[in-house]
């Protein structure tokens, strides 16, 4: 008899191991093909919004749209030429006057109150680009890879291929490139990314570059970049994968040291 029930008491035990063997396979499955079918980003319709914007007379040509960010803002026509200020309405702008989407677009944004080296990370109160800074943290990267263009009717998605700052003041605006001016200049913008991004980019994609200024390095004149490339037709929206650069251990260093965050 106790034969009997140590063979049941052992059985039991296989049965249960069994069970919870395939419940953790089924729930990896499940995960798989959860992440494999729901897309990292859902685009969000803001051509109604530019619309709208356009018949209050507001100099609007598009809307951008930032994952994990408050950026949700039209894109005002080069900002020179209206006291933009005066509207009352946040927004963002670009030097350009085209009204298709061109093979490069250059976004810039003001950032009053998260320049310093400490930037604090996508808080609510913050508008215009603020928020923009957010990016030189990577746990916020690793989740945040997303942007939306939307100009013409149509809603345009770009990935995040690099992250970094110019002090530079050879940055270029240029939306005109040819194709290997494009490359180059893709190049460049990851050699100098705090991130290896796991996507493929080259000169044939259309790309978007977001400019927004800090004093992370002191008070000189330094540009916060974010670029990202259209998502290409035979592509997933999916959450990729991203690491920190031996370039990031010096900034990472420096956010993590004392100091508070200033204003202008």
């Amino acid at each position: 008899m106790k034969k009997k029930n140590k063979k049941k008491t052992k059985n039991a035990k296989v049965l249960a191991t069994f069970s919870l063997l395939l419940v953790l396979i089924l729930t990896f499955l499940g995960l798989l093909i959860y992440n494999y079918v729901t897309p990292h980003y859902v685009l969000v319709d803001r051509t109604t919004d530019v619309k709208s914007a356009v018949k209050k007379d507001y100099p609007v040509m598009a809307w951008l749209k930032v994952q994990g960010t408050n950026i949700d803002y039209p894109v005002m026509q080069n900002q020179e030429s209206a006291d933009l200020d005066s509207l009352g309405v946040d927004y963002v702008w670009t030097n350009s006057y085209s009204k298709v989407l061109n093979s490069r677009v250059v976004v810039f944004g003001h950032n009053i109150r998260n320049v310093s080296s400490k930037p604090l990370i996508n808080k609510k109160e913050f508008n215009d680009f603020e928020n923009l800074p957010s990016f030189l943290n990577y746990d916020f990267v690793k989740k945040n890879k997303y942007v939306q263009y939307t100009i013409n009717n149509h809603n345009y998605l770009y990935k995040i291929y690099a992250v970094y700052m110019d002090e530079s003041d050879d940055f270029k605006y240029d939306e005109y490139m040819n194709e290997d001016e494009r490359e180059k200049y893709i190049e460049k913008a990851k050699n100098n990314s705090y991130f290896d991004f796991d996507i493929d980019v080259d000169g044939s994609d259309k790309i978007i570059t977001l400019v927004t200024c800090t004093r992370f390095f002191g008070n000189t004149h330094t540009n916060m970049i974010v670029e990202a490339r259209l998502v290409r037709d035979d592509e997933r929206i999916r959450n990729y994968s991203v690491k920190e650069k031996d370039s990031y251990k010096e900034i990472k260093k420096t956010m993590e040291g004392d100091g508070e965050n200033e204003k202008a």
